[in-house]
């Protein structure tokens, strides 16, 4: 007896647990490290719990826990916390979903991103759609054990990009290429590791890449992500220039690319991303000490954030109404912004549209 019915424990039971494979460190050595967390979590379960049942029993229902568990995020997609619904963890995986489940005023919703057939089968995405076939392939066996068979992994394809561009693979050897991503995403743990020295070693990693920019798509994964790590460590430090320079080229030339839709939630969430950066930047401006470097960094590309907030906010509205729903935190949020009471600017959205072009060219590689 306890707080779950006994229907829903039924239910917790039938998920899969995985634990074969997760003791078995041959398949991947972070199945191993996986597996010694479930037994230090199995440990402290039975010391403040005290159920009497044996640990292969506990360490199997942690297993379960973990490996069926959907992840809490914000309106940001930043992670907060977990949950188990046993009727979500039905939901197979695609790289080519055709649904995304969020949470919203402690609900869990699953929302379909286009029209299903009748009996059609609800799909969503276990791992970051924008990483190449080779990554999610990775990271689905090491925690789900299975290898994806959907149309894009068949076609090796990214977010309905060829994984390997010809521009890019007529110009730098396999091994090579091999050798460059590998390095990106060492730095990009090193950095994750070390948060004080974030912006100095997501630098590096974005050198390793600048150079190659002339063949190397900048959606293409690392280098894309490895942008957003250093977008966020700029947030952090207060340097908000940079991070601009980086929303704008995510906004302008990435997520256009891997999206083509603007109401897709990983590319609403990157919009709505660069609204909180004007915001910031706004605010940072108009404060009554404004921000006299910033100023100084921004001041000959003329934006006008106000006009540049009022479209961004309409752009961000229409893409959550349709991606989340219209009671999603994102468009909470925006609620919260029109309180504000900003004084939208009256330049016209194309006259702005090629300001951002030339400051997201010449602020950052």
């Amino acid at each position: 007896s306890g707080s779950i019915p006994d229907t829903g424990w039924q239910e917790l039971l039938t998920l899969e647990a995985h634990v074969d494979g997760l003791k078995n460190e041959t398949i991947y050595a972070s199945n191993n490290i996986m597996w010694q967390d479930i037994e230090l979590m199995s440990q402290a379960v039975t010391a403040f719990s005290g159920v009497s049942e044996s640990p292969d029993v506990v360490q199997a229902l942690v297993a379960r826990i973990m490996i069926n568990s959907m992840t809490i995020a914000t309106a940001a997609f930043d992670t907060i916390g977990s949950c188990v619904s046993t009727t979500a963890a039905l939901l197979n995986h695609s790289c080519n979903p055709n649904c995304i489940y969020q949470f919203s005023e402690g609900s869990l919703t699953v929302r379909s991103l286009q029209t299903i057939p009748e009996g059609g089968e609800l799909t969503i995405c276990y791992v970051d759609p924008r990483s190449t076939t080779v990554e999610r392939q990775k990271e689905l066996q090491a925690k789900w054990f299975f290898n994806c068979t959907c149309n894009y992994c068949a076609k090796r394809l990214t977010c309905g990009q060829p994984d390997l561009p010809p521009s890019l693979s007529s110009r730098i050897s396999a091994v090579s290429l091999s050798q460059l991503e590998n390095e990106g995403r060492r730095l990009q743990d090193e950095a994750s590791a070390a948060p004080a020295d974030a912006v100095e070693i997501l630098s590096r990693a974005m050198a390793l890449f600048t150079r190659h920019k002339e063949i190397y798509p900048l959606w293409r994964y690392p280098w894309m992500s490895i942008r957003r790590d250093l977008k966020d460590a700029q947030i952090s430090q207060g340097n908000w220039a940079s991070a601009l320079g980086h929303a704008l080229k995510t906004y302008l030339y990435i997520d256009p690319v891997l999206f083509p839709e603007a109401w897709i939630p990983h590319r609403a969430v990157e919009t709505y991303g660069l609204l909180k950066v004007m915001l910031e930047i706004l605010h940072e401006l108009t404060k009554p000490q404004r921000n006299e470097q910033l100023l100084h960094e921004l001041w000959e590309y003329k934006i006008d954030f106000p006009t540049v907030i009022r479209h961004l906010s309409d752009e961000v509205e229409r893409a959550s109404n349709k991606g989340f729903g219209p009671r999603s935190p994102i468009a909470r949020d925006l609620e919260l912004y029109e309180k504000e009471g900003i004084d939208f600017g009256k330049s016209d959205w194309q006259t702005e549209l090629t300001k951002l072009r030339r400051a997201a060219d010449r602020m950052v590689d």
